[in-house]
């Protein structure tokens, strides 16, 4: 008779651990279905709600195009506001659209190239670049001045750095309310 402390055998199942974990699972289904928690399997209902579009892509001149199929939301606001319980109004999206592109054009970096030469001080940018960059950092900062400190934090993460909102979704709704009223 095996010991029952070796390494080597199983731990016993117990019905009332098997029946939390049926519980836990059944309440995440919940949460996922009603938006409250993001769901991050690729079978999963989220993913299977998610709108694609199919397109035709040539590779290279004179080859035949390619039927491609692509998600049309790229970013956490998309997949907040193309699901069925829409959790923003077209006005927010679009808000908050602007200022994710604002914050991309702002944190852009130009590429670093080491070079072996003498030369300095040629940069590789052109100065489009550098003025879009530096017009869309002010655009940031005057959004950001009309906003408390929270919900400035939330529209960073969820526009800016594509985060869930979790629990800020109201404190995102206000701020983007806000944006959409005073940021024109």
């Amino acid at each position: 008779m095996p010991n029952p402390r070796a390494p080597f055998s199983p731990a016993p199942v117990h019905a009332a651990a098997v029946l939390r974990a049926e519980r836990r699972a059944r309440l995440h289904a919940r949460d996922i279905a009603a938006g409250l928690k993001p769901d991050m399997g690729a079978d999963g209902p989220a993913a299977l709600m998610r709108p694609v579009e199919r397109a035709r892509v040539q590779l290279a001149p004179g080859a035949r195009p390619h039927a491609v199929r692509r998600l049309t939301d790229t970013c956490e606001l998309d997949r907040l506001f193309y699901r069925a319980n829409s959790a923003l109004s077209p006005e927010q999206h679009a808000v908050g659209l602007r200022f994710r592109a604002c914050w991309r054009r702002c944190t852009r970096t130009g590429r670093l190239v080491q070079r072996y030469s003498p030369q300095a001080g040629q940069g590789t940018g052109t100065m489009e670049e550098t003025e879009a960059s530096v017009n869309a950092r002010h655009a940031i900062d005057r959004a950001l001045a009309l906003l408390t400190p929270a919900r400035a934090r939330a529209v960073c993460a969820v526009c800016g750095l594509d985060e869930h909102p979790g629990t800020r979704i109201r404190t995102l709704h206000r701020a983007l309310d806000v944006l959409h009223e005073q940021w024109r």
